[in-house]
């Protein structure tokens, strides 16, 4: 028997399809969630403890989309929730505002205000699977981007380059492993010896491959695809797209990037022998994205 929709209320509001923004990590998901972020009534999270605590655990341990199938729904939905409940303390736009301690755990004034919730916190992607089911009617757009730009960002973020040291892949435990992009018995063996830009190349290649099985499991109506690349010039059509997915007036303004956007980086960023690591480690998906 169909089992009913979860009903989840969060600050006097049900939530309704919620919009989660996925991608590899230096992606672009950051642009999109700016964008969402400048809609009225939109309230898009992104790095909360509570949901990175809970995304972290599935994307480490990716066996338990599948053996606690029911219970890692309700880890990710309760640890939204509990993000998505807007106080002085938690709110973005209320931080650095002096309260007194019972205003700070009470809803703040932008609480009344939301009334459409989701997520853009980095590497949801892992659980994106477990976040459809918790959220059955939810929505996610997935931003893809050349994946030699992606290396170049990584191999500067420290914070990414983290997950890579000694003893932190958990590969030997869990296999395949899309978080570390391990997925045959040869890649596990030869895991330890890559080089940094391989191992992070071997991410973004894991990434688009799950981005794909997306595509493959969700209707059109319920994932949103955009390229990085094709948004400078065409932020008004990107816009367009998104606010008819998201059926809200989202903002072409939000999406111009006055720096530099980074695209095409990698020439200069990525010395021979880091661009030739993520070509052999990616070059199917390079080439089927067209980036070679």
């Amino acid at each position: 028997m169909k089992q009913p929709p979860h009903i989840l209320m969060v600050n006097g509001t049900k939530i309704q399809r919620p919009v989660f923004v996925l991608g590899a990590p230096h992606s672009g998901v950051d642009l999109i969630a700016r964008a969402l972020r400048s809609v009225p009534g939109f309230y898009v999270g992104g790095g909360h403890p509570t949901v990175m605590e809970a995304v972290h655990a599935v994307a480490r341990q990716p066996s338990m989309v599948h053996t606690r199938e029911s219970g890692t729904a309700v880890l990710l939905r309760d640890a939204l929730a509990e993000s998505w409940i807007l106080t002085p303390a938690t709110c973005v736009r209320c931080r650095g505002l002096a309260v007194s301690p019972r205003e700070a755990v009470e809803p703040c004034r932008h609480a009344a205000e939301a009334h459409r919730y989701g997520d853009a916190g980095p590497d949801l992607l892992y659980s994106a699977t477990a976040l459809a089911r918790a959220f059955s009617d939810a929505v996610f757009i997935q931003v893809i981007r050349d994946g030699r730009d992606v290396v170049a960002d990584m191999l500067d973020d420290e914070s990414q380059l983290a997950w890579l040291r000694p003893g932190i892949a958990n590969v030997d435990e869990e296999f395949p492993h899309p978080f570390f992009g391990v997925e045959t018995e040869e890649e596990r063996e030869e895991y330890p010896n890559l080089s940094l830009a391989a191992k992070c190349a071997l991410r973004w290649r894991s990434a688009v491959r799950l981005s794909a099985r997306l595509r493959a499991e969700l209707s059109t109506d319920r994932l949103m695809t955009v390229r990085y690349e094709e948004i400078p010039g065409k932020e008004i059509e990107v816009a367009q797209r998104l606010s008819e997915f998201v059926d809200a007036r989202v903002s072409a303004v939000a999406l111009v990037r006055t720096d530099d956007d980074g695209t095409g980086s990698w020439r200069t960023r990525l010395d021979s022998q880091q661009r030739a690591d993520v070509v052999a480690t990616a070059r199917p998906e390079l080439s089927r994205l067209g980036y070679l």
